[in-house]
């Protein structure tokens, strides 16, 4: 029997017993072995973002091939041939095809009009039921996006692959428009402020660090998050409890930037104050780019004068298409004896304890909560 974690109404997850069934001849069984908790999991979980139920929640995992049938394409991305047994981490988008983003602009799938999600979009109410990663098993479509994990990656690392992603994807935003050689954006020596010290803003720091940026700045309040974000690289970070007010940090971030502010800002808090301080933040002619808000937190105001003057550029990043797992695998690669990215991890639950995970998550009891399976 495969057991899962489904959400059958707001605040109501019942672990649910599925029959095994061989896969379709176009799919695969993935026996999962890690899920992480994403931040917007508490707000599916309230009702604060709508998705359909009954749900088998989680879209962070990671795991073990068992099996497909004859019809599935039994290749990774890169074209390396697939067994069963192999370790693997998914691209959870699965996007239409045929859509005008699909068609014109193929390399922001991301933005896809008829989207699905695995955990996320895929109901449970039909066959083939389970689609999330809050279960011991679950099935994959043939068009979906599969890594084969590099050797010096272990599952516990890849199923943080999909945060890093939304983090690399969010830094790649601040490359563009304009060229780092030209002294515009991302690039060797920038400074960079992230709002939020939750996993995908340690993560983010991280990735900045080893994309060159110094310094590297991050604001918080939780004791634990800021020591977790020392250990990844951050050259500074805010006590908001310490710096109450907006001048305060405002002064402290100008202090590490030469007294004018940080070329990049990244908001990965998900309130709409800290939008607004992040143009105190950013220097003229920098970049701000704006993640934090997936779900509608509300509105704060803000002058329009201030970002003419500031001659900043703002820009949205959406989650992430799938070829960025590449980049997340390519950075627990080669940075997995520089960061502890499986001390981020600092909860583990059983599946039959996902809406703990959940819980522990929403209440910033924890850095990153993660469901193991029971077997690993």
């Amino acid at each position: 029997m495969i057991r899962a974690a489904v959400l059958r109404a707001h605040e109501k997850l019942e672990i649910t017993s599925f029959p095994e069934s061989p896969p379709p001849r176009d799919g695969a069984v993935l026996r999962v072995t890690h899920c992480g908790v994403c931040g917007t999991d508490p707000h599916m979980y309230s009702g604060h973002l709508a998705v359909p139920m009954p749900l088998v929640m989680g879209h962070e995992f990671a795991g073990v091939l068992d099996g497909w049938g004859p019809d599935f394409p039994a290749r990774d991305v890169y074209g390396v041939d697939l067994h069963p047994g192999d370790s693997v981490v998914i691209g959870t988008t699965l996007s239409c095809g045929t859509c005008y983003y699909c068609r014109f602009l193929p390399q922001r799938e991301n933005l896809c009009q008829n989207v699905n999600i695995y955990g996320i979009t895929l109901g449970c109410d039909e066959e083939p039921f389970v689609r999330g990663g809050y279960a011991s098993q679950t099935y994959l479509f043939p068009q979906t996006w599969l890594f084969k994990l590099p050797d010096n990656v272990t599952l516990k690392m890849a199923a943080l692959s999909d945060p890093i992603a939304c983090g690399t994807r969010a830094l790649e935003r601040a490359f563009a428009p304009g060229v780092p050689w030209a002294g515009e954006g991302m690039g060797l020596g920038r400074s960079v402020v992230v709002q939020g010290l939750g996993p995908i803003g340690i993560l983010t720091g991280a990735a900045a660090r080893a994309m060159g940026a110094r310094p590297v700045i991050g604001i918080d309040r939780i004791p634990m998050r800021m020591e977790m974000a020392r250990r990844f690289g951050f050259d500074q970070v805010l006590n908001l409890d310490e710096l109450p007010d907006v001048e305060d940090r405002v002064r402290a971030v100008r202090s590490a930037t030469r007294g004018i502010g940080a070329d990049v800002v990244i908001e990965v808090v998900g309130l709409p104050a800290a939008f607004a301080e992040s143009l105190r933040l950013v220097r003229k002619g920098g970049r701000i780019v704006e993640f934090g808000h997936f779900t509608d937190n509300g509105t704060t105001a803000l002058n329009p004068q201030h970002i003419v003057n500031l001659d900043v550029d703002i820009l949205g990043s959406y989650a992430y298409p799938n070829s960025q797992i590449g980049t997340s695998l390519t950075f627990l690669s080669r940075y997995g004896d520089v960061y502890p990215f499986e001390e981020l991890i600092t909860h583990t639950f059983g599946v039959d304890e996902t809406e703990r995970a959940i819980l522990a998550s929403r209440d910033k009891v924890c850095v990153k909560a993660m469901v193991v399976s029971e077997d690993v």
